[in-house]
């Protein structure tokens, strides 16, 4: 499921321009549903973003969400970061990928509190940022977002690349 849209945003399928209106507003409303239900049990959602590289936003985004864990709220980090995940690496974390019966990812369990997934588990070369751009970054961090089993959460904080918008 998640290894077929990275497939497809590849190739340009996430592109507009290959379909027509009704195809593309189906999809999106198709996503729409799934991110909903992907973070319907979720109570409060945190997106750390910023225009630029480098202004650490990953070190905001571990610290928080450790913070939170310790104080005993369920807490998910996730790292859509693209261009360069680092949360795993931070984190001192291996062997992210693990996939349910119901085709989802499920996160890498820290501690009591606090669980990770990043999108580095789907790369190839851990060592190599993905470069997209457009419809193709924004289709495949959209399938990310929906395709994570999270169950029941205080805190989700997601460590978006830069230039998100």
């Amino acid at each position: 499921m998640i290894h077929d849209s990275v497939d497809n945003a590849k190739q340009g399928g996430g592109c507009p321009s290959q379909g027509g209106q009704q195809d593309m507003a189906a999809r999106q409303k198709q996503e729409d549903a799934a991110i909903k239900d992907s973070l319907s049990k979720i109570k409060h959602k945190i997106f750390v973003l910023s225009g630029k590289g480098g202004v650490g936003k990953s070190s905001v985004s571990a610290n928080l969400a450790a913070k939170l864990s310790q104080k005993g709220y369920k807490t998910g980090l996730m790292d859509v970061d693209v261009h360069g995940p680092s949360i795993a690496g931070m984190l001192g974390l291996t062997e992210l990928l693990e996939i349910s019966e119901k085709q989802l990812l499920i996160p890498k369990q820290v501690n009591d509190n606090l669980k990770v997934v990043s999108v580095q588990a789907l790369m190839q070369d851990k060592d190599q940022a993905i470069i997209w751009r457009g419809p193709a970054k924004t289709g495949m961090i959209k399938q990310f977002v929906s395709s994570v089993d999270w169950g029941e959460l205080d805190y989700l904080i997601i460590d978006a690349p830069p230039g998100t918008g």
